[in-house]
């Protein structure tokens, strides 16, 4: 079992359970946001991978002490990890009081605090892209949708977080665009 402090720390590679004979890669950020990869095997090892190679699926600010069942191993020494730049622009709220969510850039510390709004409230009509490919801030802390989201992935080739659908009623999820890759695909 994973400790908090290994958890924590910024640049740790896990292995993430989806299913049995199921696994993924995920890494830990900075200011717990963590990245999830394309990238699948029917098991945990990851020998060879060079994360700077495979694409992010997406990035989640997570509670990663409540993510215990999805992490099941720390990989730090079985693959390259990622130094690519982290994800800076993200859906967020931009008036409180009217509910209006826009596209946020946030500043080195990747905090909720000091962002600079870069489209102050999106519409399914006139940003549907950046509906489709920005993920939303705030806290995520339930394994299952993790697993959940990367099993849709993996099954379907459809990337999509179904909580944008509360906040974009009209919205619908995007089509494939990339098809999931296994740990064999990136090293031959």
């Amino acid at each position: 079992m994973l400790t908090k402090k290994q958890l924590n720390q910024v640049n740790s590679v896990f292995g993430v359970y989806i299913k049995d004979g199921l696994y993924s890669l995920a890494q830990s950020r900075k200011n717990h946001w963590m990245e999830f990869f394309n990238i699948f095997s029917d098991k945990d090892e990851w020998d060879g991978v060079d994360l700077n190679k495979v694409n992010i699926l997406f990035t989640y600010c997570v509670a990663s002490d409540r993510l215990k069942k999805l992490l099941v191993s720390l990989q730090n020494e079985h693959v390259k990890i990622n130094i690519r730049p982290q994800q800076s622009r993200v859906i967020a709220i931009t008036d409180i009081l009217a509910g209006t969510r826009g596209l946020v850039k946030m500043d080195d510390r990747y905090t909720s605090v000091d962002q600079e709004v870069l489209i102050p409230q999106l519409t399914v009509k006139d940003n549907l892209d950046i509906i489709h490919t920005k993920e939303l801030a705030g806290m995520h802390g339930n394994a299952e949708r993790i697993q959940n989201r990367l099993l849709k992935f993996y099954e379907t080739g459809v990337n999509w977080d179904e909580s944008k659908k509360f906040l974009f009623p009209d919205v619908t999820p995007p089509a494939p665009t990339q098809k999931p890759l296994t740990k064999e695909d990136y090293l031959h």
